[in-house]
């Protein structure tokens, strides 16, 4: 089974660059999963390697630039290394350089998604900004959606392997040196 991981990361005392380490709270209690590893990686740099070598499915929840406050963002593919080669501030977690890292080391995630909000302020203070405050449930029930997702994927190819092929003809029935012609 895959190994799933949800990483929270951001500095809790630079405002709305905590709001990674919320997300994490909400996602963990709304989901709780023993298949899901939940990780606080706080301000961690290189010592997250670890992570997110052993993570199957990797969902980091995080700050993330863009023009307007309080605004989700769900990115993942080629978007990621292009997020977070845009730092926010120089507290924040290098996920790029761990990325690249496991990548050198022969070990990453096969799928990476982010889920984050835009920040209106990563100044020194403790709490989230009322637009990031009230942007969580969102970016929460996206996150969720993303575990959901993952988590159900292993049953929906089981049941898919299951079933009959859609092209299936009940009238069919292979015989030696048949050519894939239905029976009248």
């Amino acid at each position: 089974m895959p190994r799933v991981t949800v990483l929270g990361v951001g500095n809790p005392i630079m405002g709305d660059d905590g709001v990674g380490l919320e997300l994490l709270a909400a996602v963990q209690t709304a989901r709780p999963n023993a298949a899901v590893d939940y990780v606080d990686g706080g301000t961690g740099g290189m010592e997250l390697v670890p992570v997110v070598q052993d993570a199957t499915q990797l969902l980091v929840l995080d700050a993330v630039a863009g023009p307007t406050p309080g605004t989700v963002v769900q990115l993942e593919g080629d978007q990621v290394p292009r997020l977070l080669s845009s730092k926010l501030s120089p507290h924040q977690v290098g996920l790029l350089d761990v990325f690249a890292a496991a990548r050198l080391l022969g070990r990453e995630p096969t799928l990476i998604r982010v889920v984050g909000v835009v920040p209106s302020s990563v100044e020194v203070r403790l709490g989230l900004s009322d637009v990031v405050a009230a942007a969580l449930g969102e970016a929460t029930a996206l996150a969720c959606q993303t575990l959901d997702e993952w988590l159900d994927a292993p049953a929906a190819a089981d049941a898919e392997l299951s079933q009959p092929p859609a092209s299936h003809d009940p009238r069919f029935t292979p015989t030696p040196g048949d050519r894939g012609l239905p029976h009248a």
